[in-house]
């Protein structure tokens, strides 16, 4: 398959209105709908005009192909899970970093369960495969965003090393918890608590040191 540059790949329009944005989300849902019941092959601009009411011009009003549709829904599940993570960090409060690590496992896998073609797409690696030449993927993205939680609030220090922890714990656990959803829409609790081990033992030798008498 031939590299196909960013900036095809990007959403045509940026709505500044309600009502578009409302549209941009109807042709996502629609496209996570079809992605949930036939597979991304099914999702064509033409399935996804069909399923969300609109017409093809609508949809190529926004989006240039199929192809950027299954971009922006990737981005737009990474920008789900850190909205929960924060929602529910700020609910429960973890006091210890692993506690976090495994909240985070936690949140994953309930939008795998709940939202709609989240287990397929997620954030990281169809992305990637299929369009290998972008600077960078979700997962590098939301490891960044990790990496800023792990030093605001448990101490860990800033370094290019827990960056590239941080990173691979992130590709790691995606890999994991894809494994758990393979046979089990419920996800296969081995997985998932293999994902966490990961996390943790990954991320470990960056942890700051625990006050003396711990």
């Amino acid at each position: 398959m031939p590299n196909t540059s960013d900036s095809a790949l990007e959403s045509r329009t940026t709505p500044v209105q309600r009502r578009g944005l409302a549209r941009v989300d109807a042709l996502l849902d629609a496209a996570a709908e079809i992605v949930e019941s036939s597979g991304i092959v099914a999702m064509t601009t033409s399935a996804i005009a069909e399923r969300s009411g609109s017409s093809v011009g609508v949809v190529y009003r926004y989006f240039p192909n199929a192809d950027a549709v299954l971009i922006a829904l990737a981005t737009r599940n990474r920008e789900r899970f850190m909205a929960q993570i924060a929602e529910t960090f700020a609910d429960t409060r973890p006091t210890e970093w692993t506690a976090f690590a495994t909240m985070c496992v936690d949140v994953y896998v309930e939008l795998g369960k709940t939202i709609p073609a989240f287990r397929v797409i997620r954030f990281g690696d169809v992305v990637v495969i299929r369009f290998a030449n972008r600077e960078s993927s979700n997962n590098e993205e939301l490891a960044r965003s990790l990496d800023d939680l792990l030093v605001e609030r448990y101490g860990f220090v800033e370094t290019d090393e827990l960056l590239f922890a941080t990173q691979l714990a992130m590709e790691c656990a995606d890999a994991v918890t894809r494994r758990a959803f393979l046979h089990d829409p419920r996800g296969d609790e081995r997985f998932i608590l293999a994902a966490k081990e990961l996390i943790i033992g990954i991320l470990a030798p960056h942890a700051p040191a625990p006050p003396p008498g711990d």
